[in-house]
């Protein structure tokens, strides 16, 4: 086990535990102590937080995408209806897209 698994062990098994103490229980030094957890904490995942906007464009999102997929059947059954279902779904694509981006680029 390397020497920063061992501190992040430590520490895990020992939250209360000041970094002078991991570093101790380690043989380490304390300032590696503090640079691994430094480290650590900046390579941690952290979940994004979903705001009630973003969750409406999500079921917006999958509702016209969804749209789309019945639409098809229906167009499908007729060839007259062709052009209008390509047509609605080059609109549709669009205000996916639009919204997409406002999901991805912009806390709502």
């Amino acid at each position: 086990m390397t020497k920063s698994k061992q501190i992040l062990a430590y520490k895990e098994a020992n939250p209360t535990h000041k970094p002078s103490d991991v570093a101790k229980g380690c043989g380490v030094t304390t300032a590696y102590v503090y640079q691994v957890l430094h480290n650590a904490k900046k390579k941690a995942v952290k979940k994004p937080v979903v705001t009630e906007g973003q969750e409406t464009l999500r079921k917006e999102i999958k509702r016209l995408n969804e749209d789309i997929d019945g639409w098809r059947e229906l167009y499908l059954s007729s060839a007259d209806a062709l052009v209008q279902y390509e047509q609605d779904v080059v609109g549709y694509r669009a205000v996916i897209s639009y919204l997409q981006g406002q999901l991805d680029g912009a806390t709502v």
